[in-house]
């Protein structure tokens, strides 16, 4: 999930990493283009398929952005680091997303707009908006495509890592289902969800004739 205040930078982030992009915008009444509905892009990093749902900037749309919300792995959370006047805005959503999600959903924030003059570091950002201490938070560009990459890259390593011990047990169960929810402590249920899961994450792939699963190749930490 892709997420921030108005005209933070968030469509252009996405379009940074896939051209083909998609966006539901319209025109204001300024003759500028806001998103009313989401971002839509996608980007392959090795083994995962990542796909990018940005939401609208406008607080009003915060039905939409609780739409967008939901599943998602993590986020990256843009400041406008040249127009502190929009922190206000950018916590109202930072905090409404989180409530939302579990508490160990992964952020990582973007000190955006790096090329402009005057733009905030990421250290003052970080401070006046009291992020936590563990927060990662990269001075970014999306018109010089400073840490563009390196921001997903490093959000899916953190995701990763959330599901890396998964991952080792699936492989060793892969046609026991029956041992996998026994050594998981989950009913058939429980495993019917997990499994359907994992499979639109397109960790593992279901052969429902057989009843077995496996962990799809190449998933590793990136570099």
């Amino acid at each position: 999930m892709v997420s921030g205040p108005l005209q933070s930078g968030k469509s252009s982030y996405i379009k940074a990493l896939d051209k083909n992009a998609l966006n539901v915008e319209a025109k204001g009444k300024d003759e500028k283009y806001y998103t009313v509905g989401m971002d839509l892009g996608s980007i392959k990093l090795n083994g995962f398929d990542c796909y990018l749902f940005g939401t609208p900037g406008l607080l009003r749309f915060s039905i939409m952005r609780n739409i967008v919300t939901s599943g998602s792995d993590g986020i990256i959370f843009i400041f406008d680091a040249a127009a502190p006047e929009k922190d206000d805005s950018a916590i109202v959503i930072l905090n409404s997303i989180r409530k939302l999600l579990p508490s160990n959903t992964p952020v990582v924030f973007l000190a955006n707009k790096q090329d402009i003059e005057g733009a905030r570091p990421p250290e003052i950002i970080h401070s006046q908006n009291y992020l936590s201490d563990k927060s990662k938070i990269f001075p970014t560009s999306t018109k010089t495509g400073l840490n563009i990459k390196e921001s997903i890259t490093h959000l899916v390593n953190v995701i990763y890592e959330e599901y890396s011990s998964l991952i080792q047990i699936l492989k060793t169960h892969e046609t026991d289902i029956q041992g996998l929810g026994d050594e998981l402590k989950k009913d058939r249920v429980e495993m019917r969800d997990l499994l359907n899961n994992l499979e639109i994450k397109r960790f593992i792939e279901v052969d429902r004739v057989r009843k077995t699963y496996k962990v799809r190749s190449g998933l590793k930490y990136l570099a």
